[in-house]
């Protein structure tokens, strides 16, 4: 069963941003057909949506859902959707009560905590998956070879506005308001290495630590003094509600069904600004994914994706991809990138390559005009990853893996 939405305008499929090209007759009558059995048809029965089982998976997989709707509504047509938990490998091992500072393999990724998500779309399990963008490993990792299936994953929307993409210094102590202003041999928790190369870079004498689970997890660490401080994503932290912008402290997650009525703590966070710590690919943006032989959904998807969070998405992933494609390296090495608009709205990309010990750090940055199309994008993207990755030469992590 499926619905026809009604036609609104017809612009370029590649370049969607251009202002929309009016139909007339005859073209319009060819154009109206063709649109209708490849952009408008969605199904009205239902549609399964995969996530995590964690707070924050469950928060994005219900904005999506609100967002969905309410763009379906829009055409006066309903559609029922249903969230579906799956717990990831990442999941599972948080649960089995794996050490928080255990030191994980430096290969270590997202597709930790996407790969069982994209085994449930590829085989129908459900329709489509929410993941925070940042993430998805770069495409060379994501859809491997070897699936029984010859289908695909495609990310098909890309939610906006895109969330901030800063990341946060979170401590105990009001009077740090900075990197810079952590004392000498500070104990600073992330699991990231993009961010523990740049903390080094910054300042050597900080003592970064390998540290994972999930936002409860880390506070609680914080909390018991396990560290000093913490980097986290600040999108995640507001998307959690844990957020006080005004007094710019953080609320203990806690849970709404809990009978617990012990007073939560309260954490002090300073935002990092752009220009001391490059963000990761993707990081503020939720990611919709399915299989890219699913016209239908796709053409659903369309209806909730965002023309600049798309843009944006594309040019980091695209530096990414080629960085990984690229590589004379054995191993992976700290990556960021963000795309953004300047005061003249022309876009601005900012890439990072890094040694895991911060020692080298290499910035590129690329510029293109503020109608760009999602091809133009992509090619920014790519010509930027190709630029950094010479910038950094064969031995660029000679002794690191």
């Amino acid at each position: 069963v499926c619905l026809v939405l009604p036609l609104r305008s017809v612009s370029d499929c590649h370049c969607h941003d251009r202002p929309p090209t009016m139909l007339t007759p005859p073209t319009s009558a060819v154009a109206i057909i063709v649109l209708l059995s490849t952009h408008f048809i969605i199904p009205t029965q239902s549609l399964t949506i995969g996530t995590r089982s964690s707070k924050l998976a469950l928060t994005q997989a219900r904005t999506f859902q609100s967002a969905l709707q309410k763009s379906i509504r829009s055409f006066q047509a309903s559609l029922k959707t249903e969230i579906v938990i799956i717990d990831t490998a990442g999941d599972t091992r948080e649960q089995t009560g794996r050490t928080l500072k255990q030191k994980l393999p430096l290969a270590v990724s997202g597709a930790d905590f996407t790969g069982t998500l994209d085994e449930a779309v590829l085989n129908g399990s459900v329709d489509v998956a929410v993941h925070s963008l940042k993430d998805i490993p770069p495409e060379s990792r994501w859809n491997v070879a070897g699936n029984e299936s010859d289908s695909h994953l495609v990310i098909g929307a890309c939610l906006g506005p895109r969330a901030t993409p800063l990341d946060v210094l979170v401590t105990k102590d009001d009077s740090i308001t900075s990197i810079q202003t952590l004392p000498h041999g500070a104990r600073v928790g992330s699991a990231s290495v993009r961010r523990q190369s740049q903390l080094k870079a910054i300042c050597q004498s900080l003592n970064v630590i390998n540290i994972r689970g999930n936002v409860d997890a880390r506070l609680n660490a914080l909390e018991n003094g396990e560290v000093d401080a913490l980097v986290l994503a600040m999108a995640g932290l507001k998307r959690l509600g844990i957020i006080d912008d005004e007094n710019n402290s953080i609320h203990e997650v806690g849970n709404k069904d809990s009978e617990d009525t012990r007073q939560k703590s309260t954490y002090c966070y300073s935002p990092i600004p752009i220009e001391t710590m490059t963000p990761g690919c993707g990081q503020g943006i939720i990611a919709i994914t399915c299989r890219g032989d699913n016209a239908e959904i796709l053409s659903l998807l369309k209806e909730a994706d965002d023309h600049d969070a798309r843009i944006a998405a594309t040019t980091e992933r695209a530096f990414l991809d080629t960085v990984q494609t690229l590589s004379p390296w054995a191993g992976r090495p700290p990556v960021g990138g963000y795309m953004s608009r300047s005061e003249n709205l022309n876009w601005v990309f900012s890439g990072l390559l890094a040694t895991p010990d911060g020692a080298r750090v290499l910035r590129v940055q690329k510029t293109i005009d503020n109608n760009c199309c999602n091809d133009e994008a992509q090619n920014l993207g790519r010509l930027a990853g190709e630029e950094v990755v010479s910038l950094a030469g064969d031995t660029f992590l000679d002794g690191f893996y």
